[in-house]
Formats: C-alpha cells, structure tokens, sequence
C-alpha cells in the first residue's frame, strides 16, 4: 500500500512537473508577444505626444493670427464708419 500511495504521488508530480513546463513555454511565447506589444505602444504614445504638443504651437499660433485678423477688420470698419460719415448722403 505504501509503494502505491508512493507510485501514485510519484505519477502526480510528474504529471503537474510535465504540465507547467507545458504551460512555461506557453507563457514565456506570452510574455514576448506582450513585451513586442507595449513596445509598439510605447512607441505610438511617444509619436502621439509630439503630435499632440505640435498641435498646441499650431492652436496657439492660429489664436493668435485670429486676433490679429479681428483687430484689422474693427479698423477696417472703422475707416468704412470714417469715410461714410464723411461724404454727402445719397439722393433717392
């Protein structure tokens, strides 16, 4: 009975031995294929910060050309306000 039990846990270890170098295999081919994924992301979070912050400049720049378009029509309406009041009405 002993060399039974002794037979039978010899057959249990073997059989978990042979079934986690199964699975170690399986999850080291995992794990690469994991590390070659958060490369690629890393590499695409990277890209997307340098687009992001190229936006802002671009954001920034276009405000800025906004004010500086909004400033010259409000002078450009005032020479047309200055010119009209200058001038004789029109007859109908």
């Amino acid at each position: 009975m002993m060399q039974l039990r002794s037979r039978y846990l010899s057959s249990l270890v073997l059989a978990v031995g042979l079934l986690v170098a199964g699975c170690g295999q399986e999850i080291k081919k995992e794990n690469e294929q994991l590390k070659g994924q958060v490369t690629i992301l890393q590499k695409e979070n990277a890209d997307l910060k340098a687009e992001s912050v190229t936006l802002k400049g671009e954001n920034e720049a276009m405000k800025k050309e906004l004010e500086e378009m909004k400033a010259q029509m409000e002078q450009m309406q005032q020479k047309m306000k200055g010119t009209r009041m200058g001038r004789p009405a029109k007859n109908k």
